[in-house]
């Protein structure tokens, strides 16, 4: 089970110029009659042909018959499912290949839908069998005189029993009377292999960073080291009910070994995935699973020159109890990332408008090279940021069509994140390279619609090094403290019709020019309003001035009018 069959078969044929083209892909079978009166089919795809001679006047050929699922082995894409359980995926990938000749007799109603799953550089027989590896997913195939069908299992309920006996098999020890009468097994080996008896797995969800997912299974079995544990990171599982059915799954498989039975003779019916009952064995009588199982058929009759006796079929085959569950081992590598890739920042459906599509975690969506279906796109990707914290650090989130690198967590497909940035072609550097190679900085872009940026650039060029600070609108800084700015040679502000309003909310504003002159000048009018006192103060000269009065003091004071000096008051007093 859960392995392709391969049927190999020897044939005779009178014509010499067979077209093998006439018979690679296509459907054939081989009808073999038991005792009983059963018929058993062989069925499969012609997928090798061989001419090997002539035999008494006859040419012999050798044909390899291989199930329909070979055929996906063949067949290789890139390729993201979203929002579908394993089943799902699996019917899909069929579909899109063009089979049909399956039945799902796994419950469906057993398995999560899968947020984000991606098949990378895989074949899609690897892709599938990883998956029901992974879930606990199993298949086996049901031959009939129409052709073969795959079935997909998950439980004891999915197997039927085989044809012959009733379904029951009697075990017939080789030299045993009436061995031809029926199907029987002849030799019979009882099989224990050590294995280990615990999984253990844990894994960890950014959405829930203090969460305990530690899961873990412990096996029934009580010899000796039975509790040998096998632990796992990551366990691809966000939920603890999840992490639990995982281990159990990855339990069973390492324990499915044990407890084999090992058989052989004359029973035909059987076929991996059949239930048989067996009948008259002296310690292990009871019902089992068919695990594997070989056929040799012989027509004798067709080898000139040879006595037409001995077996005509042969059989050798592996059951387990049918109270043990039955796991695929997990053998089919995950595929593995190597290295960064680039992608595409886009947008979800219905956001085509959107500059930049992020959601409430600073998740953005991106959109493979290697992803020919351009409607799905990438899962919701986490932007690592040069700096982060609770509530603070830095945030620059990548925009829709920038070009980004993107890694994968321990190389797997399915967990992208977003590390950086790139220029390209049509997204090209800010400034123009080479000339403006010593020129370091930021520069962003008005959303929407373009056309403006704030800039924070520092150039390097000797004797000409340079800082420039742009605000596209508004400017806003706060200093809690203190601010000190020193300027060496002169502090300009540039012409234009811009309005400054500085507001000192707290504690004192002080202007202190230490060597050199202060000089204001204003095209209109000077308004300088105090709540208590305003002094003006030159050497030993003061003017003081506060609500109810105005005092100047000097050592001499000089009123000089060019055309009039006027003095008003109901009371002068002249000293």
């Amino acid at each position: 089970m859960s392995r392709l069959f391969e049927y190999r078969i020897e044939a005779l044929c009178r014509d010499r110029n067979f077209d093998f083209d006439a018979l690679l892909g296509k459907k054939a079978h081989v009808r073999f009659r038991s005792y009983e009166g059963v018929d058993r089919y062989f069925s499969g795809l012609v997928v090798d042909t061989e001419w090997t001679g002539v035999r008494q006047a006859a040419n012999a050929y050798r044909l390899t018959l291989r199930p329909w699922l070979w055929l996906l082995g063949r067949r290789s894409d890139c390729r993201i499912f979203k929002d579908k359980n394993v089943l799902d995926i699996i019917e899909d990938v069929f579909r899109k290949a063009g089979f049909s000749d399956y039945e799902i007799r796994a419950a469906r109603g057993e398995y999560d839908k899968i947020e984000y799953c991606v098949q990378y550089r895989e074949t899609d027989l690897g892709f599938v069998s990883r998956l029901m590896e992974e879930w606990g997913v199993y298949t086996f195939f049901e031959h009939s005189e129409g052709g073969h069908k795959l079935v997909l299992a998950d439980s004891r309920s999915c197997h039927r029993p085989v044809k012959a006996g009733g379904g029951a098999i009697p075990f017939i020890a080789l030299g045993g009377q009436d061995r031809r009468e029926r199907e029987h097994v002849s030799t019979w080996r009882s099989e224990r292999r050590f294995r280990s008896g615990r999984f253990t797995s844990l894994d960890y969800d950014y959405m829930k960073p203090t969460a305990d997912l530690k899961a873990d299974a412990q096996g029934a079995e009580r010899y000796e080291k039975a509790s040998l544990e096998r632990y796992d990171y990551p366990g691809r599982y966000t939920e603890n009910d999840l992490g639990r059915k995982r281990v159990k799954v990855r339990l069973e498989a390492e324990q499915a070994l044990d407890h084999r039975r090992s058989a052989s003779g004359d029973a035909a019916s059987l076929y991996p995935g059949g239930l048989v009952t067996m009948r008259q064995h002296p310690t292990d009588d009871g019902q089992y699973l068919v695990v594997s199982a070989r056929h040799t058929i012989q027509a004798e009759a067709y080898r000139s020159g040879e006595a037409a006796e001995g077996e005509l079929y042969s059989g050798v085959y592996e059951i387990q109890p049918v109270d043990r569950p039955f796991r695929a081992p997990p053998v089919t590598p995950r595929p593995l990332v190597q290295g960064p890739q680039t992608a595409v920042v886009t947008t979800r459906k219905g956001r085509e408008s959107e500059e930049i599509d992020v959601d409430e975690e600073g998740r953005i969506f991106v959109q493979f090279h290697w992803n020919r279906d351009r409607d799905k796109i990438s899962r919701p990707v986490r932007v690592a940021q040069m700096w982060s914290g609770k509530s603070w650090g830095f945030q620059v989130i990548p925009r829709v069509g920038q070009e980004v690198v993107v890694q994968f967590l321990e190389g797997d497909p399915d967990q992208p994140l977003v590390v950086g940035t790139v220029y390209n072609k049509d997204y090209p550097y800010p400034y123009k390279l080479p000339d403006e190679k010593t020129v370091s900085g930021m520069k962003s872009d008005s959303t929407k619609g373009h056309g403006g940026f704030n800039q924070l650039t520092f150039d390097d060029k000797k004797s000409s090094e340079k800082v420039v600070f742009r605000a596209e609108k508004d400017l806003e800084s706060v200093v809690r403290n203190s601010e000190t700015r020193e300027v060496g040679v002169a502090f300009d502000t540039p012409s234009g019709k811009p309005s400054r309003s500085t507001t000192l909310k707290n504690g004192d504003e002080k202007l202190k020019v230490e060597s050199g002159n202060w000089k204001a000048e204003v095209a209109q009018e000077v308004h300088i309003k105090a709540g208590t006192r305003l002094v003006l103060e030159v050497g030993a000269s003061k003017i003081t001035m506060d609500p109810a009065s105005i005092t100047i003091e000097a050592g001499k004071i000089t009123l000089q009018g060019t055309a009039l000096i006027e003095e008003k008051a109901p009371l002068i007093t002249l000293n």
